[in-house]
């Protein structure tokens, strides 16, 4: 049976694996793209790689051998599943992460936004739970929560006026992404003293700003990173992280948005980094910003991906799914909001992920054996 993984190696990466094999100390981050359902395909991979590849005795010997900590990079689903992967539990708050996402979104035909922002709320507070704060300062791992600022003309009320705004956003990226720095503010929300130079030093010409996360904003951080415009509704603020000697919490103002907007699939200058960079992602390549999967040819930059190991579901294992495709947020309405059918599908691909993690796990082996 032919591989339910396919690895694509940037030139640095392959050079490292070729000359030294692969260890879990050679890592330095793992990023986690947007694309909602689609995340649900990675659940064995994320179980493998935080309770057992990269899990408690690896960061033991990444402090012991002065190992920067691991950076967990996520925009919407993403920062969703990288803030479970860095909870006390990644095991238990993974596996809530996945069976919230498939079973508490039972939708009726004609739900609004207002509905899917409540049950997201409450899905963002289910997995969160009593982690905050491990999430927020996680043993060995820092945490990168992406969310957008809508600038004028987006920042009013979603209205006939914000749909035109961002039609006007959808026209002006697809002349140049860089015009999006007239829409969208990047904001990164980021474990206190988490290493964000590579971030900080420009890549493009949107605006990007870091600021702290803390137990106070960790929850409307991660709603924020996945409200998706006309979906759910913007969070309207976020509150500061409080310094030590704080009086009173202050807050952002909004409103924020969906982290995908500007990056989809994170494609960021990865090549600032002096590790690999781990990326199981769904798709075989990398689409800069949610607006640019309409526009087939805008990939992340080659030299950007040189030290990337990315990890995908094969052609042959997605045709193997019972359903034939990986989750995505169309089955809502593929399935006509039956929910009996979207459920044990969504539930299979989790149970099929898992032999990602073992031909992943097959491969590090193999590397090591050589």
């Amino acid at each position: 049976m032919r591989s339910s993984i396919q690895i694509i190696l940037g030139d640095r990466a392959k050079a490292h694996i070729a000359n030294k094999g692969l260890k879990p100390e050679d890592i330095c981050a793992i990023p986690a793209a947007a694309g909602g359902p689609k995340g649900l395909i990675l659940q064995g991979l994320d179980q493998y790689l935080f309770n057992e590849w990269l899990g408690p005795q690896h960061l033991q010997t990444r402090a012991e051998q002065g190992v920067k900590p691991l950076q967990l990079i996520g925009a919407s689903i993403g920062a969703w599943r990288m803030a479970a992967a860095a909870s006390s539990n990644p095991a238990a708050t993974l596996k809530r992460l996945a069976e919230q996402y498939v079973e508490a979104q039972d939708y009726r035909k004609g739900v609004d936004r207002h509905e899917i922002s409540r049950v997201c709320q409450n899905m963002v507070q289910a997995v969160v739970a009593d982690q905050a704060q491990h999430m927020v300062k996680p043993c060995g791992k820092e945490l990168l929560v992406w969310v957008n600022k809508g600038l004028t003309p987006l920042h009013y009320a979603q209205t006939r006026a914000r749909k035109r705004g961002f039609a006007s956003a959808v026209l002006a990226n697809s002349l140049n992404r860089n015009r999006l720095a007239s829409y969208f503010e990047r904001w990164i929300f980021q474990s206190p003293g988490a290493n964000t130079d590579w971030l900080k030093q420009p890549f493009d010409r949107i605006p990007t700003r870091v600021e702290n996360l803390d137990a106070l904003n960790i929850h409307d951080a991660l709603l924020a990173s996945g409200s998706i415009p006309f979906v759910l509704n913007p969070v309207h603020k976020i509150a500061q992280a409080l310094a030590d000697n704080a009086t009173e919490v202050k807050y952002h103002e909004g409103p924020f948005w969906d982290g995908g907007l500007t990056d989809y699939h994170l494609a960021l200058p990865y090549h600032r980094l002096d590790g690999l960079v781990l990326y199981p992602h769904f798709a075989p390549t990398v689409t800069p910003g949610w607006l640019d999967k309409f526009l087939k040819i805008r990939k992340a930059k080659p030299e950007w991906m040189s030290n990337v190991i990315l990890v995908c579901p094969s052609p042959e294992f997605i045709k193997r799914l019972p359903a034939k495709k990986i989750p995505d947020r169309s089955d809502f309405k593929r399935y006509n909001f039956d929910h009996r059918i979207r459920v044990p599908l969504w539930q299979a691909a989790i149970r099929e992920s898992e032999r990602m993690a073992e031909d992943f796990s097959k491969w590090v082996s193999k590397l090591n054996a050589a």
